[in-house]
């Protein structure tokens, strides 16, 4: 199957045309569980939970699953013996479990394939304006987006997800790893602190002493810092770039 447009429009007829069925359940009392590729002898069925409030969550999830049937992973086996694959967030942001990590690996491809990626970005600043708007037009979550942008860019920029002042998830450009520090919070006295402090979207990017955030760093080194979050759920998101 080619696809030219927006792959995310065409997961059902991905699935379709792997003969593997698709349900959707709203399933509020285990928003943990994002989705599950269950075998049923020699059939196979996505699950998946529209409890789930992003859409782009979902879709993510969903070509998360394919990856699993394409890439030919071996299922676990459940208690009530159920073979399958079931995640949750979590779960596919292990990053010691290889298959869940070449699941997401196969998932960021399908849905933001680095030709089309690459075109888009040509040119434009490495921002929320660019994460927003590659995100809204491949109907994926920002994080995902932020996190497929790092993967294709050579600037130097780093990606921090947090839940109040914790860190959850954080990825870097190949021209960026090994600079962070080994941090479980967001370094206090930082434009990051206090944006999420005061749960205020910082506008532009704030200028910030690296010996805040970083291990290694030059001298002359100037670090800029924007913080943007989702305040109902206290949940934000940090770019660092340099």
């Amino acid at each position: 199957m080619s696809i030219s447009d927006v792959p995310a429009l065409h997961l059902d007829e991905i699935a379709s045309a792997q003969h593997i069925k698709v349900g959707r359940k709203v399933l509020p009392d285990d928003e943990r569980f994002s989705g599950a590729l269950l075998f049923k002898g020699t059939r196979k069925v996505i699950l998946l939970n529209t409890a789930i409030a992003h859409p782009g969550r979902i879709n993510f999830t969903f070509a998360h699953e394919l990856g699993h049937h394409f890439l030919e992973h071996q299922p676990d086996i459940q208690g009530s013996g159920q073979v399958g694959f079931w995640c949750s967030l979590k779960d596919m942001e292990e990053p010691h479990r290889p298959q869940e990590v070449a699941a997401n690996q196969f998932a960021a491809a399908l849905l933001m394939p680095a030709e089309q990626m690459r075109i888009l970005m040509s040119g434009a600043p490495l921002d929320y304006t660019l994460v927003t708007g590659l995100a809204r037009h491949f109907c994926v979550s920002k994080y995902a987006c932020a996190n497929r942008i790092l993967a294709l860019t050579t600037e130097p920029c780093i990606i921090i997800r947090t839940k109040g002042f914790s860190i959850t998830g954080q990825s870097a450009s190949v021209t960026a790893r090994r600079r962070l520090r080994s941090l479980t919070q967001i370094p206090f006295d930082t434009a990051a602190y206090y944006a999420i402090l005061h749960q205020k979207n910082q506008l532009e990017f704030t200028e910030c002493d690296p010996r805040r955030w970083f291990v290694q760093y030059d001298q002359n080194m100037r670090l800029f810092t924007c913080t943007r979050g989702d305040w109902i759920h206290n949940v934000a998101m940090t770019i660092l770039k340099w």
